[in-house]
């Protein structure tokens, strides 16, 4: 093996769990007291197999987005009020 080349991950703890997945500890956390993201002990240490994290994420639901793709990112919700106003005083 060379030196650059990594072994990939097998297990993860909690903190490294929500790193990976870029999700609080506090979600991961959720799913492990739901008993729907399975934990291994070793002695203190509580173990995530990358597989186990992998079939959770997969068992989360797809999400289709309800709004066109050219209005991705706009705010939604109550429109603005505009106001015009007009100016008065000299005219040319």
């Amino acid at each position: 093996m060379k030196p650059t080349q990594y072994l990939p991950l097998l297990c993860y703890s909690l903190t490294g769990a929500a790193a990976a997945t870029s999700l609080s500890e506090s979600t991961i956390d959720a799913a492990i007291r739901a008993g729907i993201l399975p934990v291994r002990r070793h002695g203190n240490r509580t173990l995530i197999l990358a597989r186990d994290l992998e079939r959770w994420l997969n068992s989360l639901p797809t999400v289709r987005p309800n709004a066109p793709p050219q209005l991705e990112g706009r705010r939604t919700g109550r429109p603005r009020k505009v106001i015009s106003c007009v100016l008065s005083g000299a005219q040319s």
